[in-house]
């Protein structure tokens, strides 16, 4: 039986958004991390994107963006990134989340959730939601161990919920 990964959460800072960038280019298809920008894999526009969109969010909730990303950082080894982003009056919140291929399956994205919860209830946030494809079993499996309700909706994507 194997060991749970010591999982914590970072501040997105030059340095972390670096490296950041770094594993999502050698980890991560493109399309898992930034909106398809200016074709396919990691152009100009998308590289530019990744950077301003964690720039803006490393204000956190109450910064202008009201988004805060962290990096996911598994037994020292940068694994991903997750986020908060409040919706309307600030009581709801939606995640997101990546992971490097390489830190997929073993837990990490769930200790990231527990942690990203916990951000959330700290800053008065009584629910949080988050969307994935139908087709990724992983995510919906990762978002019902956090106790969330799946509902899948007519777009092929699922919505979920979890009340804190």
């Amino acid at each position: 039986m194997s060991r749970s990964a010591d999982v914590s959460l970072v501040d997105v800072d030059e340095t972390v958004l670096e490296q950041l960038l770094a594993l999502a280019k050698r980890d991560a298809s493109p399309d898992e991390v930034a909106p398809p920008l200016g074709g396919p894999g990691w152009n100009l526009e998308r590289t530019a994107w990744f950077f301003n969109y964690h720039r803006a969010a490393a204000q956190g909730l109450g910064g202008e963006a009201g988004e805060k990303t962290w990096g996911i950082v598994a037994d020292g080894t940068l694994a991903g990134s997750i986020r908060l982003r409040r919706l309307g009056g600030g009581v709801v919140a939606e995640t997101g989340i990546w992971l490097g291929r390489s830190f997929r399956s073993r837990g990490i994205g769930s200790a990231a959730l527990r942690l990203v919860l916990k951000e959330a209830r700290n800053a008065g946030v009584a629910r949080v939601t988050a969307r994935t494809l139908v087709g990724n079993l992983g995510a919906q499996r990762l978002l019902a161990s956090a106790g969330a309700t799946l509902t899948p909706d007519d777009d092929g994507t699922v919505s979920a919920v979890v009340v804190l």
